[in-house]
């Protein structure tokens, strides 16, 4: 997923498939529960099946609004690992509609996409710029991964199957126990696929995700990353201007540059001045 990087290492999977063993016997789970796949693989079925729930509850909201907050480290020249903390506010209509707010140290921009025409706004230069594309939420967002190598970080919510996506090339799953988050009470689930384990905390009573943390393997720039979801409104009225730039400010037009491509600056504080 766009999971944020997990605060266990891949030595202490084995330890927390013993503990939610345990504590599954506990809550009365067989140990049928948890089944190997070829290869070796573990799969909680219990996790698998709370993450399908949540899963199809994205799937199945004709709007969804959320805000998010996210902590991503970045290497600075001089070596050091700066985490930068981001906000977003995201909202979707359908499979073609998306619009999203980021903030925070991030690059500032706002991204607008009305199934026929993708706007990226920045307010601190009052630019922006856009371009054709007809298509879904889905094909925006692996184009974007496709030219960038990068996406929102909570892109794999907003695809059409989520559980699709997060779970291709899965080899372990374990349902972990509950706990509170913001005052949530929250399923807790670890899984791991190729280059990346992940953890995720999922609204007990709303099957909707709160908390996502992630550490990917493969990408040294940008090894992990965390988000939360917070304020989540489902089946809401959307305004159809949500979409759509209304350059009230009257920015000027510029040729269309991914905002994604900006990157993230480092603050001039954790730079080496020597």
């Amino acid at each position: 997923m766009s999971p944020r990087k997990f605060l266990i290492s891949i030595l202490c999977i084995a330890g927390l498939l013993s503990a939610a063993a345990g504590a599954g016997a506990q809550e009365g789970v067989s140990p049928q529960a948890v089944s190997s796949q070829p290869g070796g693989a573990s799969l909680d079925q219990r996790a698998l099946d709370m993450l399908k729930l949540m899963s199809d509850t994205l799937t199945q909201a004709k709007t969804l609004h959320f805000d998010t907050r996210s902590m991503m480290p970045v290497k600075s020249p001089n070596g050091i690992w700066v985490s930068l903390f981001g906000t977003s506010r995201v909202v979707k209509e359908g499979s073609d509609k998306l619009f999203a707010e980021t903030r925070g140290d991030f690059f500032p921009y706002d991204f607008y996409f009305d199934g026929k025409t993708i706007t990226a706004y920045s307010p601190t230069k009052n630019l922006y710029a856009e371009k054709p594309a007809p298509g879904t939420v889905d094909q925006v967002i692996e184009e974007a991964y496709r030219e960038e190598g990068k996406s929102f970080p909570y892109a794999d919510i907003l695809v059409a199957e989520p559980y699709k996506v997060l779970t291709e090339g899965l080899t372990r799953a374990v349902y972990v126990g509950q706990s509170t988050i913001g005052g949530v009470k929250t399923d807790h689930l670890v899984f791991a696929n190729k280059g990346v384990e992940w953890q995720i905390w999922i609204g007990a009573a709303d099957h909707l995700p709160r908390l996502v943390y992630a550490n990917y393997f493969d990408d040294i720039s940008e090894p992990s990353y965390t988000v939360g979801f917070l304020d989540w409104k489902v089946n809401e009225p959307v305004s159809p201007e949500t979409f759509i730039f209304q350059n009230t400010s009257k920015a000027a037009k510029v040729e269309f540059r991914n905002p994604m491509q900006q990157g993230r600056g480092v603050p001039a504080a954790a730079m080496d001045k020597q």
